[in-house]
């Protein structure tokens, strides 16, 4: 029932393993993936490049080369997963523009966009002033609260606070949006700003801003969350932890005005009481 919409993986074999899609160079064929896009605009909102020291090994900067030249040739805003290098972030912010999305924008590890004294990296301070949308992605080995406090402090906050939700991310320290969410409620972001990037921001950032609004006359796509006060301790994928005394809990959840079946909150979650 939910609306699922995909980000194009230059590599033709996608994420059929962990990692190493970009390593042998022949799986990107811009030319097929154009082809796709073109046939599938109603499903494609972008294209995905993950690049780190695993998915590029022995092609260096290569892919996201092409994959920089499949979002000009097809129009479409280009999506950046950072981690571990090399490439180094350098390689990666010249080759990004405007409108394209830096995931994992608050990674710990050496590609991160702060140094070693907390200062934010000046090309992509500049990049995002023309527009390059700074995405999260909480996921498994993506959420420093170390890079992201240094952020906040600079004055720079994501404008896309999301969960690369998955099998592993699922058992934590992510667990699912709504911890996400609350993260940053607990790092001092007002409510109105942890929900606007959760909503009207990413679907600004993919070309569907009517999808992010509850204006009369738009989809009836709604959660609604109750905002609960107690004693929690939330990590980052290092496990590093930080108390906070408010969470979001999602109570509903509806698509197209269809109340969805509502799940029990998992017992795994890091709630400390």
């Amino acid at each position: 029932k939910t609306r699922i919409y995909g980000l194009l993986n230059l590599s033709s074999i996608g994420l059929i393993a962990p990692t190493w899609e970009f390593s042998n160079i022949d799986y990107c064929d811009v030319e097929l993936a154009e082809t796709i896009v073109n046939q599938n605009r109603d499903l494609i909102l972008g294209i995905k490049a993950r690049i780190d020291s695993n998915t590029t090994r022995g092609v260096g900067i290569r892919p996201l080369e092409l994959a920089r030249e499949l979002a000009d040739r097809v129009d479409l805003p280009l999506m950046v997963h950072i981690g571990a290098g090399p490439p180094t972030l350098a390689e990666v912010s010249h080759l990004l523009r405007p409108s394209d999305i830096l995931t994992h924008c608050f990674t710990g590890q050496s590609m991160r966009i702060v140094d070693a004294n907390g200062t934010p990296d000046p090309a992509i301070l500049a990049l995002h002033d023309k527009g390059l949308v700074l995405d999260l992605g909480h996921g498994t080995g993506s959420f420093s609260y170390e890079t992201a406090e240094a952020m906040l402090a600079a004055g720079v906050l994501p404008d896309v606070i999301s969960s690369d939700i998955h099998q592993m991310a699922i058992q934590g320290p992510m667990f699912d949006l709504p911890t996400t969410l609350s993260k940053f409620l607990n790092l001092g972001l007002s409510l109105p700003d942890v929900i606007e990037r959760a909503t009207s921001r990413p679907a600004k950032a993919m070309r569907k801003p009517e999808l992010g609004t509850i204006a009369p006359g738009s989809v009836a796509d709604v959660a609604i969350f109750r905002l609960e006060e107690g004693d929690y301790v939330f990590r980052d994928i290092h496990m590093n932890g930080r108390r906070g005394n408010v969470r979001l809990v999602n109570t509903l959840t509806m698509v197209d005005g269809e109340v969805l079946p509502h799940l029990p909150e998992t017992p795994l979650h890091p709630w400390a009481t």
